[in-house]
């Protein structure tokens, strides 16, 4: 309801736009008519013989003269009414309600059907987006070229007037929407990617004019201005892809078998069932100081199926692998750990 309450602003403001246009034109055509001159003090006039005929003929002259301003002056009254006449204002309205639930009924059509079929599930999330930028792009060509059908001259003036303003009252709001047409054209993430944006990680859920919104982890939804997604640095963990790397990191004495750790870790991975086993897995182990204490950093990198299996991935190779050195017996004591 937000939204369509905006949307009704919007178009409140170019009633005023188009209303303000008709009223200037009303004073240019005063404005272009013979001026009337008017002669105050004293005046010394001649008298002199006027002919019957000149009579007539001046006043034939201004008879013409007030009949062509009272025309003009209704022509421009009547461009003027059937601009923001009630029908008018009333097809809009039915036009603005029914783009407004056809885009929610596409949206939610295309949710389903991306739930139905999961292989193209994040293919056809990114056509949201686009449909909705397309389904508003033309019910504002019908409201404009179908409904008002305006002189060429009065949108130009009308789009000028607008600009104009809200150019300085919506810097803000302007910068979003033009961050949001950027996304959406040079796509540096789309809906489903998984991104870092500053402190913020989690799955794309929509692409607006205004912002985007991501869920994290802790399914918390964060919605982030898109001229800030223009500023900021933005990490893509998959790239439009359904697979996505996923690295566990687990901390090991110094003493244990380097070797053994890496086939137990290298088996935990292919056993998951969320592993991704037409990408590589690699185990790198690191020494560094933790609490410290020198310590052996094992991180297992692997791709997992599917990127909303991320987080049961990464917890299912830790739980692999550390029972599986637990059954061994290759875990020091916590009290000797410390």
């Amino acid at each position: 309801m937000y939204r369509f309450a905006k949307i009704l602003l919007l178009t409140a403001i170019i009633f005023l736009g188009f209303y303000s246009v008709g009223l200037s034109a009303v004073q240019d055509t005063l404005a272009q008519q013979p001026d009337t001159t008017v002669i105050t003090g004293p005046v010394q006039v001649d008298i002199v013989q006027v002919d019957t005929v000149t009579v007539d003929t001046i006043r034939s002259d201004t008879s013409s003269a007030v009949e062509q301003v009272s025309e003009d002056t209704g022509k421009a009254l009547s461009e003027i009414e059937n601009l923001i006449s009630v029908g008018v204002i009333l097809a809009i309205i039915i036009t603005i309600i029914f783009t407004y639930f056809l885009n929610r009924f596409v949206v939610l059509v295309l949710d389903n059907l991306s739930e139905r079929f999961t292989s193209y599930r994040l293919g056809i999330k990114r056509m949201v987006p686009i449909f909705r930028l397309i389904i508003w792009s033309f019910a504002i060509y019908i409201i404009i070229a179908g409904i008002i059908n305006p002189p060429i001259s009065t949108v130009i003036t009308v789009l000028a007037s607008i600009g104009i303003a809200v150019g300085f009252a919506a810097q803000d709001i302007l910068k979003n929407i033009f961050g949001g047409f950027i996304i959406i054209m040079d796509r540096p993430f789309q809906v489903g990617d998984k991104i870092q944006v500053a402190e913020h990680y989690g799955e794309v859920l929509a692409i607006g004019l205004r912002s985007s919104r991501i869920v994290t982890p802790d399914d918390s939804v964060v919605t982030i201005p898109n001229s800030e997604l223009m500023n900021e640095a933005v990490s893509n963990s998959n790239s439009s892809a359904l697979d996505c790397q996923v690295v566990a990191e687990i901390f090991l004495p110094m003493d244990v078998d380097v070797d053994t750790v890496k086939r137990i870790a290298h088996r935990a991975a292919v056993s998951s069932r969320y592993v991704y086993l037409q990408k590589p897995i690699s185990i790198i182990a690191l020494n560094e100081v933790h609490e410290e204490n020198f310590v052996l950093k094992l991180r297992v990198k692997a791709y997992v199926l599917d990127i909303r299996y991320e987080f049961p991935f990464k917890s299912d190779m830790t739980e692999l692998i550390l029972n599986e050195l637990k059954q061994r017996e290759m875990l020091p004591k916590q009290e000797a750990f410390r």
